[in-house]
């Protein structure tokens, strides 16, 4: 959100996190001439509601640690709280493709998780299934692959 609004002087945001990431983020960024943009909330997605009548909600990197239930749940819960003509966008590692060469150690604690990395296919379905429109991917490949995708909620 820092780098962001660094960029945007215009931009406001808040980042819904457990409370010891809220706050270790208030932490950096409080000395930051942008910090009084930039406000947190302490809660657990899981069981907490979330706030209303946002323009944009990210899930970056977030949507892989949760059993594919629990993503989807998450995924609702944002729906809910946009606003009409909102954006969701998800950035998530994708699926390893392991080749027939050993990846590198450097991999290794990503490659834990590889039963986690979906598809994007598994979000694009949900996002059209609520109604969303202008559903984007993108692929980026990055030290393994990751992808972009963007959705438009109905109604702005």
């Amino acid at each position: 959100m820092l780098q962001l609004c660094r960029h945007h002087s215009e931009l406001r945001g808040t980042v819904l996190d457990l409370p010891l990431v809220c706050e270790i983020g208030m932490e950096h960024v409080l000395a930051e001439p942008e910090h009084p943009r930039i406000s947190f909330i302490k809660a657990d997605v899981r069981s907490d509601p979330l706030p209303l009548g946002y323009d944009l909600i990210t899930f970056k990197s977030m949507l892989h640690d949760w059993p594919a239930q629990e993503a989807r749940q998450f995924i609702d819960k944002a729906a809910r709280s946009l606003s009409p003509g909102g954006m969701l966008l998800i950035f998530e590692r994708g699926p390893f493709q392991i080749e027939d060469a050993a990846p590198p150690m450097s991999m290794l604690p990503l490659l834990l998780f590889f039963r986690s990395y979906r598809a994007p296919d598994n979000y694009v379905s949900q996002l059209q299934a609520l109604g969303f429109r202008d559903v984007g991917q993108q692929e980026i490949q990055l030290d393994s692959r990751f992808f972009l995708i963007t959705a438009r909620k109905p109604g702005g």
